[in-house]
């Protein structure tokens, strides 16, 4: 659970100097949720002359996006963090505001551990037994061929779209892998990519997915291929300062009522009054308002098709980089766990060393049940096996367990329940009636990323515009 430390002060009374304790606070648009897609909604709508309120569970700004500062205004990245090169509506943005892209460091060997044993590698083919190397790759190569199939904005639209729908990415293995330590690597990659082992993931929806990236070998390549100097809750902040004093914090929304042409959203008791509403908030957590009219079955039901995978994110940070002085870029692939997935997170100049790694799925679920102290030695215990006992010994460490965090309830993103793709989530982003409906699930590209988080906040907020009248409520 978010434990404060990167918490903003709320930013205040709106324009017309109410407080968050004075009901009927009235505006052009209420926004629920601050994360990206919440926050670019807003910007658009303010910049087109209507006002915007943006109403937020937290007692911060950012979403899936958080910094945690670690030393002399550095930070780690505990959310969302890396920039694809298809990513190109967040990087307009990035060079609109003036923030700026370093790449992940890569120089060196990686390193994999398996049955007990940590080889270093390089290149693309990880260090398999021959039969084992050879299954992988046939198996990847007809997962891309697949995929090419699958056009990532429309999947239901593909070939045997309905019969992919209903099968799970597990079940696919099991009818491509043969060889037991080909199909633990591809379940330990498909497991940090997506949140969840491979039994639980929707086919159809995994290949769109890689669809979007290129090939499976870019989800853990060219999408991992920049980050934002200065943490990816720079773009959080950016959008929050545009709308300062509009973004009240620290007031989970209970109850939207759409009719008469208004909306009333009620945030801890607090009543606030527009023409439309944009829910920019996980589809799980969107679920779980009460909406007065109901909301159509159709949409109830897509809502509760998105549960979120789980997946803890982890970091240590050391007084140097000491793996890169052993020709070691930082990354490793680990079949043991509790980790399955480690990078070099360092700031820019390489100075503290970070390293982070991604526990997911079920493995997240079992160490969350242990003692704070077990989780931290056995994630460190992990780095151990893999760079040395000089990684048993940080000079900080984080987690963050995003199932536990009450206003995300799971990372990465949803993940589509069987049959759902080519039934109710097709219409996902409509609006029904004054509410409108944005976030990284609604996103027709980039789904589930910080690309198509602020694509899809644009998205809703134009749907917004085109509705209304350029007259705004102004402060008075």
């Amino acid at each position: 659970m978010d434990d404060g430390r990167n918490e903003r002060r709320d930013l205040g009374p709106l324009p017309n100097s109410q407080t968050p304790d004075t009901p009927g606070r009235e505006a052009d648009v209420i926004v629920v949720g601050a994360g990206l897609a919440g926050l670019a909604a807003a910007r658009a709508v303010l910049r087109a002359g209507l006002e915007p309120i943006v109403v937020e569970a937290r007692g911060r700004i950012g979403g899936r996006v958080v910094n945690e500062p670690i030393a002399d205004g550095k930070i780690v990245e505990m959310g969302g963090q890396w920039v694809a090169p298809r990513s190109s509506g967040l990087r307009r943005f990035a060079a609109e505001v003036g923030i700026e892209f370093f790449p992940t460091y890569e120089t060196g060997s990686k390193l994999m551990e398996s049955s007990g044993k940590v080889r270093q590698w390089k290149g693309k083919l990880p260090p398999l037994r021959i039969p084992a190397l050879l299954d992988v790759g046939l198996a990847r190569l007809r997962l891309d061929r697949l995929a090419h199939s699958v056009p990532a904005h429309a999947p239901w639209t593909a070939p045997r779209a309905q019969e992919l729908d209903a099968q799970t990415l597990g079940s696919w293995f099991d009818q491509t892998v043969r060889s037991r330590e080909g199909r633990a690597l591809l379940d330990a990659a498909a497991t940090t990519i997506w949140g969840a082992a491979p039994d639980r993931i929707n086919l159809l929806q995994a290949l769109a997915y890689t669809s979007g990236a290129g090939n499976f070998e870019a989800l853990t390549t060219r999408e991992l291929q920049d980050r934002i100097v200065g943490g990816s809750a720079r773009l959080a902040d950016v959008l929050g300062a545009e709308l300062g004093q509009r973004i009240v914090l620290r007031h989970p929304v209970e109850r939207i009522e759409n009719r008469s042409g208004r909306v009333e959203v009620i945030a801890s008791g607090v009543a606030f009054t527009a023409q439309r509403a944009i829910v920019a908030v996980p589809p799980q957590l969107a679920a779980r308002i009460e909406f007065d009219p109901w909301l159509p079955e159709r949409r109830a039901l897509a809502l509760r098709c998105l549960p979120m995978a789980r997946v803890t994110k982890v970091a240590a940070v050391y007084d140097r980089p000491f793996w890169r002085e052993r020709g070691l870029c930082g990354q490793a692939i680990t079949l043991s766990g509790p980790v399955t997935a480690v990078f070099d997170n360092s700031p820019p100049d390489g100075d503290p060393g970070v390293l982070i790694g991604f526990v997911p799925g079920e493995r997240a679920k079992t160490l969350a049940a242990r003692p704070e102290a077990e989780r931290r030695l056995a994630v460190l215990e992990t780095f151990s096996r893999l760079f040395g006992t000089e990684a048993a010994e940080p000079r900080a460490f984080f987690e963050k367990d995003w199932a536990a965090d009450p206003w995300t309830r799971g990372c990465y993103f949803g993940l589509a329940t069987a049959s759902s793709l080519t039934g109710v989530l097709r219409t996902l982003a409509e609006p029904v009636g004054g509410v409108h409906w944005a976030g990284a699930e609604t996103a027709t590209e980039n789904y589930g990323g910080m690309d198509g988080a602020l694509a899809s906040g644009e998205r809703a907020a134009a749907e917004v515009l085109a509705e209304l009248p350029q007259t705004a409520v102004r402060p008075g």
